[in-house]
């Protein structure tokens, strides 16, 4: 392939991809897609609302929260058959609908090997919020505090989560923390 196809080609989804964040933003369309010239004019439609906002929330912060109080309950039944959890402690992933679970144990080895008391996640504001009707993505910025050994702790990163509605009922497919120093 030539430079500058792959120019215009690369050009072609930024600019598609920028246009459909800025609409969507604006709240200029609730149409995502079109699914083709010869179908019976189906749209694949956004159904967003401010309940399923709420749902999605709630999860994210009992997720944020069971990572400072290691309740591995609260995280049993949130996550997909399939799911993927990805942080920066080894082994680095958990996979399947028990994912959560396995990660917050991993989280409480760490911080007693680290000795590090008082760990609290703090969510901050999203500003990443994309929806369809079988998903969602979400960037959801968390500042991490403690104490080790009378000093203080910070991290801030960010968890991006990729939901799916399973059984009618949001569930997280995929769930990855960055820190702030990886970005």
């Amino acid at each position: 392939m030539s430079k500058q196809f792959l120019t215009i080609l690369w050009f072609g989804v930024a600019t598609s991809t920028l246009s459909v964040e800025t609409g969507y933003a604006k709240g200029c369309s609730n149409t995502l897609a079109h699914t083709d010239q010869y179908s019976s004019d189906k749209r694949i439609s956004i159904t967003d609302s401010a309940a399923t906002r709420n749902e999605v929330m709630n999860i994210i912060t009992t997720v944020v929260n069971a990572s400072g109080t290691f309740d591995i309950n609260a995280v049993a039944n949130l996550y997909t058959p399939n799911a993927v959890v990805a942080d920066e402690e080894p082994p680095f992933s958990w996979n399947g609908p028990t994912a959560g679970v396995q990660w917050v144990n991993t989280v409480e080895k760490t911080c007693k090997e680290y000795k590090l008391k008082g760990f609290k996640g703090q969510i901050g504001r999203v500003s990443v919020y994309l929806q369809t009707e079988e998903s969602i993505y979400v960037v959801v910025p968390v500042d991490y505090t403690g104490e080790i050994k009378g000093d203080h702790f910070e991290e801030d990163g960010a968890f991006t989560f990729v939901f799916r509605i399973v059984n009618g009922h949001w569930l997280i497919k995929s769930q990855v923390w960055v820190a702030r120093k990886g970005m």
